[in-house]
């Protein structure tokens, strides 16, 4: 065994969601799901075995509450044979819990060290599986460029793989509406939405633009990509409002980015929203429109701060 190893994953966005769990232990979903790694976005972290009487967590230099990571380190002791507690050192390059899979990017980079530091074999299926279980997205930033979530039924079946890894040209700006974390967990947030009457006929049509995705993607199609993405995201956050305790991730802001990109295609620009737990909006475009459109989305909300994504890589060792 290796005394520490440093591992770096980064976070994904999906373009089909994950909004709901058949069983929530297990992190198995309801749908199964298509994301595209971002390069800007990512977390490295570092592990080591330590004397202490429990595992530890110090991220972005802060001393933090270890029990989530614990309870999946105790996961993997449970899989792999017990271990000594472990320091975990993590520096998350994403505002946390507030909408951007900071945790996907975080479980998947524990995942890749953790497997360094036993000395298991680097299987992208099974390091897949496992980062599930700390976060379902994290199963996906095990991979780069595009991946797809195989929703399974049990353990074994529910993992990601790589579905296309090569570049697009597919572009996202990131708009960042708030840092602060979100008032509504994404677990609760999935439990509540499938309360809603139009839940069923969401993950039937999720299936479907699955498949259409997968297509637009082999064609590099990237105005349809959009279309989609935007359809299965804004049908997932309206199972939120529909649900039996209604609830927006949505604020004023978030509307109003939303509908002034919808303003900018039909003014003729590659342009489309996808919204993943929180407020911050992610805009679909083409890297020869991005840099165009930046300037408009600037223009209009000189208050927020954006950033442009491209496909990222998948996990690695530092």
């Amino acid at each position: 065994m290796k005394n520490i190893v440093t591992a770096r994953a980064h976070t994904n966005i999906a373009l089909i969601k994950y909004w709901g769990k058949t069983d929530i232990a297990l992190n198995i979903p309801t749908t199964s799901s298509l994301s595209m790694t971002l390069e800007p976005f990512y977390t490295t972290t570092s592990v080591e075995f330590t004397d202490n009487e429990s595992d530890s967590l110090i991220l972005n230099s802060a001393m933090e509450d270890s029990s989530r990571v614990s309870k999946f380190l105790e996961m993997m002791r449970g899989q792999y044979g017990n271990f000594p507690k472990v320091m975990i050192q993590s520096e998350n390059h994403v505002p946390t819990a507030a909408g951007l899979a900071s945790s996907a990017s975080s479980f998947a980079a524990l995942t890749a060290a953790m497997f360094g530091l036993l000395d298991l074999e680097k299987d992208d299926s099974e390091m897949s599986r496992i980062a599930r279980r700390g976060s379902g997205s994290a199963s996906r930033s095990i991979f780069g460029n595009f991946a797809v979530w195989n929703k399974g039924e049990n353990h074994q079946s529910s993992f990601a793989e790589s579905f296309y890894n090569k570049d697009i040209g597919l572009s996202m700006i990131v708009a960042e509406i708030s840092s602060e974390k979100k008032k509504m967990s994404s677990t609760k947030g999935m439990q509540l939405a499938q309360t809603a009457p139009t839940y069923g006929a969401w993950v039937e049509k999720s299936a479907i633009q699955l498949a259409e995705m997968k297509q637009a993607i082999l064609q590099a199609d990237i105005e349809k990509v959009g279309l989609i993405a935007q359809d299965n995201a804004l049908g997932m956050h309206e199972q939120n409002r529909l649900c039996l305790e209604p609830f927006d991730y949505f604020t004023s802001e978030t509307q109003r980015v939303v509908d002034f990109t919808k303003e900018c295609y039909k003014a003729g620009l590659l342009a489309f929203v996808t919204i993943d737990a929180g407020p911050n909006v992610k805009i679909i475009t083409d890297h020869a429109t991005e840099k165009i459109l930046l300037i408009k989305l600037k223009a209009e909300f000189p208050e927020l701060t954006f950033d442009i994504a491209r496909a990222g890589g998948a996990y690695e060792y530092l």
